[in-house]
């Protein structure tokens, strides 16, 4: 019996900002988009969203591999500038809680960016609980992040969905025993969910 759902943040809370700022500062700077994506993602985006490097670390690590002469404080408003809140997932959210069922938020995020984001979409309050990257010292590439969704939810993982819109971050909760959704879509999502309850 489901008893909570756990979402991720970019790509279904949110939109995939980070993905959106790599395009714009390739378009800006003349480099292949290919080059950035290895760079601020392949290179250094575990390090920095696990906490283990500072934001000023993470930046000039990248500009500088990149060669671009930026105001790397600039950029991260950009880059903030870039996410924007799903607001058909928010009312799906809403109506679970309404329904009584627990809602976890589990993200890769920054120390530095989730209070940010968080401030500006009011993020925290549509959640029982959070889970963040950066404060957990995990990704969400390891299996011990899932573990701590679930040991905020007091649930067991069959009675959990877990929401991820990349399906390699679903891998680590099915070897858990969670249920999965592989998002695409507001309206995807909600279908999906209402095939094991209804949210109407």
């Amino acid at each position: 019996m489901i008893k909570a759902i756990i979402f991720d943040l970019g790509g279904v809370v949110l939109n995939r900002g980070l993905w959106i700022f790599e395009e714009k500062i390739s378009k800006k700077f003349n480099i292949p988009l290919e080059k950035i994506v290895q760079t601020m993602i392949k290179n250094y985006y575990k390090d920095y969203f696990s906490g283990k490097i500072t934001e000023e670390e993470y930046w000039t690590k990248c500009l500088n591999e990149l060669n671009i002469k930026e105001d790397w404080k600039k950029l991260r408003e950009e880059l903030i500038n870039c996410f924007q809140v799903q607001e058909k997932v928010i009312k799906t959210i809403e109506m679970l809680r309404n329904k009584g069922y627990k809602t976890i938020l589990l993200s890769d995020q920054t120390k530095e960016w989730w209070p940010i984001l968080d401030k500006k979409y009011s993020i925290n309050k549509k959640f029982d609980f959070t889970v963040i990257s950066s404060e957990t010292g995990y990704n969400k590439s390891d299996l011990e992040i899932y573990k701590i969704a679930l040991d905020k939810s007091k649930e067991k993982a069959q009675d959990c969905i877990y929401i991820d819109d990349l399906k390699y971050n679903l891998t680590p909760a099915k070897t858990l025993g969670m249920k999965t959704i592989h998002f695409q879509n507001p309206e995807q999502l909600k279908e999906e969910l209402n095939k094991i309850f209804n949210i109407q």
